[in-house]
């Protein structure tokens, strides 16, 4: 399978060509075009015959929904995008991998890219609370979408990186985790947690330069927090 991605920073598409017996996995709804020779196949669970690509912990019928694309021909093509304005980005899940990753970023990936659940408490990692943190192991590649541009911030030992927890998209495994209140942040001025994640260690951070609460401020969504304050008619996941 070869890609491109176009149409970036602020709306990109990602547009595959497939060979014969290529497959590849995407969000519900990320389609935009296909070749007739691409077959579309909603799975459910990842479903058995791909390996289970969601395993248990991953609770969310959002993410237990998903497309698989199969090409029935050499040089299929299949274009697909994220439900919000911003930049896609793939990554080589056996190379940087595991990848701990935002929920509402992934977009598509390959059949040898397992997802799971990362923590127990993972719906409580993001003010949002219809987010959770995911971890991408295996092999292949998966491809992530960000609410705006994507910075990509090197973290070193002797470097921590704090982020608002609310911009993140992706992190490598091997960092460390510490997540502490910061009344510095908008989210805290938008009635939000003011959540910082503090990043130790040797890795790799991808960030969202856009942040989805204030979004949600802008058109009347109200607070950034992780129920009360959302408008019914927004879901937060939508933008991330």
């Amino acid at each position: 399978m070869q890609y491109n991605i176009e149409n970036g920073p602020s709306y990109a598409v990602l547009r595959t060509t497939m060979d014969r017996g290529d497959r590849l996995m995407a969000e519900t709804g990320a389609m935009i075009s296909r070749s007739e020779s691409v077959n579309p196949d909603p799975e459910i669970g990842g479903g058995e015959g791909i390996g289970g690509m969601i395993k248990s912990a991953v609770s969310s019928s959002k993410d237990l929904v998903e497309n698989a694309f199969e090409a029935e021909a050499d040089g299929a093509e299949l274009t697909l995008a994220p439900d919000h304005p911003g930049d896609v980005f793939g990554v080589d899940v056996g190379q940087d991998g595991p990848i701990r990753v935002n929920s509402g970023s992934t977009l598509a990936w390959e059949p040898t890219v397992e997802r799971s659940s990362a923590f127990n408490d993972a719906g409580g990692f993001f003010s949002s609370g219809s987010l959770r943190v995911l971890e991408l192991s295996g092999t292949g590649r998966a491809f992530l979408s960000a609410y705006g541009s994507i910075v990509e911030t090197e973290v070193t030992p002797d470097d921590a990186t704090v982020v608002d927890t609310d911009h993140l998209i992706a992190w490598t495994d091997g960092l460390s985790v510490s997540r502490e209140q910061d009344g510095s942040i908008k989210s805290t001025m938008l009635g939000g947690e003011g959540i910082v994640s503090k990043f130790s260690g040797r890795g790799r951070v991808w960030i969202q330069t856009r942040d989805p609460a204030v979004f949600r401020a802008a058109t009347g969504g109200g607070g950034g927090g992780d129920g009360g304050g959302n408008d019914p008619g927004i879901d937060p996941g939508d933008f991330l």
